[in-house]
């Protein structure tokens, strides 16, 4: 309810079943709450950053929950996937795999998603994944956006294939995005005859918040610091107490490369506007600190300037459906097979 009256156009949240550090650590049910937020809210898009349904949720469990809380909510639900973590799929009991088999996966995944929303009775046999006569009796009222998440061209590159919008983080030198992942997004497009004009770009941004106070903002970061050591994506590793102990050993200047540490609006807007005239057009807060002081003035001060700025007049009197279409996953079908 803040968010919406403080302004913001979307609320996304994070699928996680054990979080990234133990202490103060909560792991709800993120598909439930987003559900309870659409009850009590009416304009706001609702999604997740992100869902992976390569594991403990597969891709038939995926396209149904999005199916029907697009059915609750028409207009107002996107699906934000990626090839996950393994904090949340050890603990469940399943296997972690490298990055490479990890994508064929999600390829895989998404696709099966997709073909459920879009067909009756689907037969289909992957590598990783079968259906056989499956079929979603509650199909989406409109198309859902598929964003897909990762910070490497190749996933860049799959996001090209299939995604509505390649979802990424804040990095160090933004010609990480010019140089490597957006080529790659286009290189995976053209693959299978798409433009990457198509594609919308979103992105997750931690922000310390604390108001004439950047030290404070700073330090409120302390608990996502295990998520800048990249070593945690690719190993084994699910215990948040363990995660946790090495996330204390990141500098706090490495916090500062990658993270947003703000005290003010001009801070917000300076930091945004370096991704928003990348062509950025979802940027996603994760407040840290004061939050509620943050909300209040992203919807006083930096949310008004944006719109203005950059936005979109026609964004809020439309609703949020994806581009892809049946014969751009045809395509892509036809391309891999």
């Amino acid at each position: 309810m803040s968010a919406q009256n403080c302004g913001l156009d979307a609320v996304w949240a994070s699928d996680h079943f054990h979080p990234w550090y133990d202490t103060n650590g909560h792991g709800a049910f993120s598909w439930e709450v987003l559900s309870a937020i659409g009850a009590l809210t009416k304009e706001v898009i609702l999604g997740t950053s992100v869902t992976c349904p390569l594991f403990r949720y597969p891709p038939s469990v995926v396209a149904q929950a999005f199916a029907t809380l697009s059915s609750l909510y028409p207009g107002r639900v996107f699906l934000g996937v990626g090839t996950g973590e393994a904090l949340n799929e050890i603990p469940c009991g399943f296997a972690w795999p490298n990055q490479t088999e990890r994508l064929e996966r999600l390829r895989e995944a998404v696709a099966s998603i997709r073909m459920l929303w879009n067909r009756n009775f689907v037969t289909y046999k992957g590598k990783y994944y079968t259906l056989l006569k499956a079929n979603l009796y509650d199909k989406p009222p409109l198309p859902i956006p598929i964003h897909i998440a990762s910070t490497g061209p190749r996933g860049a590159e799959v996001a090209g294939m299939l995604a509505d919008c390649f979802m990424s983080l804040p990095v160090e030198n933004t010609s990480l995005f010019t140089e490597k992942l957006f080529p790659a997004l286009d290189r995976g497009a053209r693959s299978v005859g798409r433009r990457a004009d198509q594609i919308e770009k979103s992105l997750l941004v931690h922000v310390g918040y604390a108001k004439d106070n950047h030290e404070k903002a700073l330090r409120s970061l302390s608990l996502w610091r295990s998520t800048l050591l990249p070593a945690f994506f690719d190993l084994g590793v699910s215990d948040p107490r363990y995660v946790e102990t090495h996330g204390n050993r990141v500098s706090w200047e490495a916090v500062e490369k990658y993270f947003l540490v703000a005290s003010s609006a001009e801070e917000v807007i300076k930091f945004y506007e370096e991704y928003l005239k990348l062509g950025f057009t979802h940027i996603a807060a994760a407040p840290s600190g004061d939050a509620e002081g943050f909300l209040q003035l992203f919807g006083q001060e930096i949310s008004p300037y944006i719109q203005e700025t950059y936005g979109d007049p026609n964004s809020k009197s439309t609703p949020y459906k994806g581009t892809y279409t049946e014969e751009d996953l045809a395509q892509y079908l036809k391309a891999v097979t």
